[in-house]
C-alpha cells in the first residue's frame, strides 16, 4: 500500500471508488450534487492523496484544504487553518492501520503547508475515523461551519 498525490488520469477510477466506498459508510455518492467537486479533483483540490494497493487500485483517499476564517465561529476558529476532507477507506481495508497512516500523513503535510490549526467535520456514525482523529489529539468542538451533513466537529493545534 502506498499513498500518492492525485493525478488527473486517476479521475475515472476515483469516481468508481466513491461509488463503491460511500455506500459502505451509509452515504450516497452524488456526482452531480454535493460531491461535484470530487468529479474534478485536479481542478478543485491542491492537496488530495489516494491510497493505492499493489494492483494500483484506489482503496482510500484524504485531502487537506485551506479553511477560510469565519468570524461567525470566532469562538472555535483560528486564522491560518486547514481542514481534513474526504477520508475514505474501503471496508475491506479497515483495521490495517491505513486510516491512521493517511491521517498522520495529512497532519504532517498540513504542518509543512504552515497551518497552525487543522479542523475537520464528520458524522457521528464514523466511529472508527473519530477514534483515529482522537488518537492524534483532535478535540471535539462546537460547529465551525454550515455543513448540514456533519454533526461532529474537531480541531488539532499543530
Amino acid at each position: 500500500m502506498r499513498l500518492v498525490g492525485f493525478v488527473h488520469f486517476l479521475q475515472g477510477q476515483l469516481n468508481d471508488f466513491f461509488e463503491k466506498c460511500m455506500p459502505e459508510s451509509g452515504r450516497v455518492f452524488e456526482p452531480y450534487g454535493r460531491h461535484k467537486a470530487l468529479t474534478d479533483v485536479a481542478g478543485n483540490y491542491r492537496h488530495f492523496w489516494v491510497m493505492m494497493d499493489d494492483e494500483q487500485e484506489i482503496v482510500g483517499t484524504i485531502a487537506v484544504v485551506d479553511l477560510p476564517y469565519d468570524a461567525k465561529y470566532a469562538a472555535v476558529m483560528h486564522r491560518n487553518s486547514g481542514e481534513i476532507k474526504h477520508l475514505y477507506l474501503l471496508n475491506e481495508f479497515h483495521g490495517q492501520g491505513l486510516g491512521k497512516k493517511m491521517v498522520g500523513f495529512a497532519i504532517d503535510q498540513a504542518k509543512t503547508f504552515g497551518y497552525t490549526w487543522l479542523y475537520l467535520d464528520t458524522t457521528s456514525s464514523s466511529e472508527s475515523a473519530i477514534a483515529i482523529y482522537k488518537q492524534f489529539g483532535f478535540e471535539e468542538i462546537s460547529r465551525y461551519n454550515e455543513n448540514p451533513h456533519a454533526d461532529v466537529f474537531m480541531r488539532l493545534k499543530l
